[in-house]
């Protein structure tokens, strides 16, 4: 049982499995009655979130880099960054260093959450340009929800979930000069922003919700009982 169709690949040449011997689940899904769809608001600077642990491999780095890009071109947003700080990891994002770009303003560092739902409402733009081994980010499955255009690196699971061009964008992994020529394009297209969003919701009933998904699962620990 797996959570997206590339480790799935991975796995199964790995130890020789048939497909028929395997089954994607896709996640945990989402409750879309609690992630409510919700129309952008306006501001005058757009605001994109990134919301995760505080890892590099979670795609910060290249999203401050992106950033600057943009900046220099004259082009701004705010970027608010949400999440958990790690303790003893080597690939951690030390406090020192988010607070040094708090101060430069290249983010706005919101510490941990108890209430995502309402810092994704708040934005424009949902980015995780994650390179990390990822199941299905959650932070991408509630934007869905609630109708953000995401933002995202080609790696599994953020890429069974995004479509490119469809209800995100899907960018080359550690590629901040592409990441900050789509970011750009979003920030500029508030048509297409909704438009993606709309579809991303869609994605989100037709094939995430967490119902759906604790059904498959079940369904398969009783076809594998009754073998």
């Amino acid at each position: 049982m797996f959570e997206h169709d590339r480790d799935r690949k991975k796995l199964a040449k790995l130890v020789g499995l048939e497909e028929q011997q395997t089954i994607v689940i896709d996640g945990a899904g989402i409750n879309p009655e609690i992630y409510k769809y919700s129309l952008e608001q306006n501001h005058d600077v757009p605001v994109v979130l990134f919301a995760s642990r505080m890892l590099w491999s979670k795609g910060l780095g290249d999203l401050i880099e992106a950033k600057k890009i943009l900046r220099s071109k004259n082009i701004h947003f705010t970027l608010n960054v949400a999440g958990i700080l790690v303790e003893n990891d080597k690939d951690a994002i030390s406090l020192q260093v988010i607070e040094n770009w708090h101060q430069q303003g290249l983010i706005n560092w919101l510490g941990r959450s108890n209430n995502v739902c309402d810092l994704i409402e708040q934005s424009n733009i949902v980015a995780l340009p994650s390179v990390y081994s990822e199941g299905v980010p959650r932070i991408l499955l509630e934007a869905s929800s609630v109708g953000r255009a995401c933002i995202t690196y080609d790696v599994g699971g953020c890429d069974s979930l995004i479509i490119d061009n469809d209800n995100g964008i899907i960018v080359k992994s550690n590629s901040p000069e592409e990441l900050a020529d789509k970011l750009a394009f979003l920030l500029s297209n508030p048509k297409a922003r909704v438009e993606m969003g709309i579809k991303g919701r869609k994605r989100i009933q037709d094939k995430f919700s967490s119902g759906m998904i604790i059904s498959k699962t079940l369904k398969t620990y009783h076809d594998v009982v009754e073998g």
